[in-house]
C-alpha cells in the first residue's frame, strides 16, 4: 500500500499536484497535470484553490501556488517540507484516526454510538471508512470485524509499526526501554545504533506498548512461526533477548514472544549489521539469507569484473528479504508518484530485463513469495543504479573534443555522474583503436579523426547544457533498447 491511500480523494489529488510540480522543478504545464491526473481544466482550477487554502491553513506562509495561462508554479522558501505537510494531512485523516483509535482501544468495549461520538462522525461515514480500511488491511491478512482487529498479533504489530514509521506521525521519543536496549546491544554484542536505527527501535517499542493487549491475549499465533522459533533456540541474540525481557515482564510466555517478534523486527528493518548476521549460523542458514546470497551472486555475475557492493546496499537487500519471510504485506515508505518518478529515473531496458530474468529464477526458490515481485523490482533497480561498475551490457562512449584533457576530464566525470544512474555506461576519451556504441564530438570536420568504430555519433555544443544532455539520453535509450539478451 501507499500512505496516500489513507487520505480522501480530494486530498490525494492535491498532494499529487504538489508532488508533480516539485519533481518538475517548480513548474508544470496545465495540460500535463490534467492528462496525468485525468481531470478537466475547471477541476484543476478548483484543486488549485483548495491547495491555496491548504497551504495557508498549515502555516506555509512563504509558499504560493501560482497559475499562469499555461502553467502552474510553486514558489516556496527553504523551510517548505512537502513530506511534513503530507504527515499532517494523514494524521488528520479519518482513516488514520479510526485505525489508531481501534488499535489503542482494542481491549475496550466499543459500540457504533461510542465511536461515532468520540470521532465526531456519522454511522454511515464510520461504515464507509471501515470498508476502506479493510481494503487496505487485506494485503496484511488483517481485517476489522465488530470494531476489533482480526488476524495474527505479529501481523497487527507489523502493520501499525509501518503505519507509524512511514507516515512520520510518531516523534523520536526514546523510552527507558529503548535506551536500555541500545545499551544492551553495545554491551553484549558491541553493536552501536545510529540515530535512524534508534528512531526505528523507539517506534517499534512504542507500537508494541500500544498493542500490548494483542500479545497478552493470544499466544497461539506463535504456532504459525514454530519452525522459525525452534531454529532460534540456540541463538545467542534470541536467548539474551529473552533474559532482557524477563527483567521487565514476569510472564515467561510473553518474554519469549517479545524476544521473537523483536528479533524478527531487528532482522527485517536493517538494525543488525550484515557481518553480525553472517556470523550467526541460525540467521545465515535461513531461507531469507539464502535468497539474499543468491541475489548478490546474480548481481556480481552481471559485471565483467569483480565489484564491491557496499554494506549499506547489502544490508538493505538482506533486511527486505527477512521482512518478506517473517511478515506479509508491503507498505511503501514513499508515495506512488515518488516511486514512479524513481523507477522512471533509474530504469533502463537492460536493468528491467535483468530483474525479469532474476524473478524467473527466484520463483523456483523455496521461501520466495511472488506477491512481492513489484516491490522487489523497485528495490533491485534502485540498487543497481548505485553500483558504479562495468556490466556485460555496458554502453561504451568515446569523447572526441577540442578541449584540453585538463578541461575535458572534469566534463567526463560530470557526464558519467549524470548518466550512470539511468544507464550502465563506460565513458572515456576517444581512442581510434577501440570500438564504441556512441561517440560524442564537438569537432565538426572530423572525417580524418575517426575510424569506422562506432554505432552512433552525436555532435555536441556543451556537455554541461541540458539540451545536449537530453539528446544524449534519447540516443542512449535507442542503443539500450537494441541490445539483445
Amino acid at each position: 500500500m501507499f500512505k496516500e491511500e489513507l487520505l480522501e480523494r480530494s486530498k490525494r489529488i492535491q498532494l499529487s499536484i504538489l508532488k508533480k510540480i516539485c519533481f518538475n522543478n517548480g513548474k508544470i504545464s496545465k495540460n500535463d497535470l490534467c492528462n496525468n491526473l485525468n481531470i478537466s481544466f475547471p477541476t484543476l482550477r478548483s484543486y488549485i484553490k483548495e491547495i491555496e487554502f491548504l497551504l495557508k491553513s498549515n502555516n506555509c506562509k512563504n509558499t504560493q501556488i501560482i497559475c499562469t495561462k499555461n502553467y502552474v508554479l510553486l514558489k516556496c522558501d527553504k523551510h517548505f517540507n512537502l513530506d511534513k505537510l503530507t504527515s499532517k494531512l494523514i494524521e488528520n485523516s479519518l482513516k488514520f484516526k479510526l485505525l489508531k483509535y481501534l488499535f489503542e482501544k482494542n481491549s475496550s468495549m466499543l459500540s457504533t454510538i461510542k465511536i461515532c461520538n468520540e470521532l465526531n462522525i456519522s454511522k454511515s461515514t464510520l461504515n464507509k471508512n471501515i470498508i476502506e480500511c479493510n481494503n487496505i488491511l487485506h494485503n496484511f491478512d488483517i481485517c476489522i470485524k465488530k470494531f476489533k482487529f482480526i488476524g495474527s498479533p505479529i501481523q497487527i504489530i507489523y502493520f501499525f509499526y509501518l503505519l507509524f514509521i512511514n507516515t512520520g506521525v510518531i516523534l523520536n521519543d526514546e523510552s527507558f526501554l529503548c535506551n536500555n536496549l541500545v545499551v544492551f546491544f553495545y554491551e553484549k554484542f558491541n553493536i552501536s545504533l545510529n540515530s535512524k536505527q534508534k528512531y526505528r527501535l523507539s517506534v517499534w517499542l512504542f507500537t508494541i506498548n500500544k498493542g500490548f493487549s494483542f500479545l497478552k491475549k493470544d499466544y497461539k499465533f506463535i504456532n504459525l512461526h514454530k519452525e522459525i522459533l525452534e531454529s532460534l533456540n540456540n541463538n545467542i541474540l534470541f536467548l539474551d533477548f529473552r533474559k532482557f525481557f524477563e527483567e521487565i515482564y514476569l510472564n515467561k510466555s510473553l518474554n519469549q514472544y517479545l524476544a521473537y517478534i523483536t528479533t524478527c523486527f531487528l532482522l527485517s528493518f536493517n538494525i543488525l549489521p550484515s557481518d553480525f548476521i553472517y556470523k550467526n549460523y541460525e540467521f545465515k542458514n535461513s531461507k531469507s539469507y539464502k535468497i539474499y546470497d543468491f541475489i548478490i551472486n546474480e548481481i556480481n555475475q552481471l559485471y565483467v569484473y569483480p565489484i564491491h557492493i557496499n554494506n549499506i546496499l547489502k544490508e538493505n537487500i538482506l533486511s527486505i528479504y527477512y521482512r518478506f519471510y517473517f511478515f506479509k504485506g508491503i507498505f511503501y515508505s514513499n508515495d506512488y508518484i515518488t516511486r514512479k518518478y524513481y523507477l522512471n529515473k533509474f530504469s533502463n531496458h537492460s536493468r528491467i530485463k535483468f530483474v525479469e530474468n532474476l524473478l524467473l529464477k527466484l520463483h523456483n526458490l523455496d521461501g520466495y513469495d511472488k506477491t512481492n515481485d513489484e516491490f522487489f523490482k523497485f528495490v533491485i533497480i534502485i540498487t543497481l543504479s548505485y553500483i558504479n561498475g562495468k556490466t556485460k551490457n555496458s554502453i561504451t562512449i568515446g569523447i572526441l573534443s577540442y578541449n584540453e584533457d585538463l578541461v575535458l576530464i572534469p566534463k567526463i566525470i560530470n557526464l558519467n555522474d549524470y548518466l550512470r544512474k539511468k544507464f550502465d555506461i563506460n565513458i572515456e576519451i576517444y581512442n581510434k583503436n577501440k570500438n564504441y556504441d556512441l561517440v560524442l564530438s564537438n569537432i565538426v570536420s572530423n572525417n580524418d579523426k575517426l575510424s569506422n568504430n562506432y554505432r552512433k555519433m552525436y555532435f555536441f555544443t556543451n556537455l554541461d547544457e541540458q539540451y545536449d544532455l537530453n539528446n544524449i539520453v534519447e540516443i542512449l535509450k535507442e542503443i539500450d533498447n537494441s541490445i539483445e539478451y
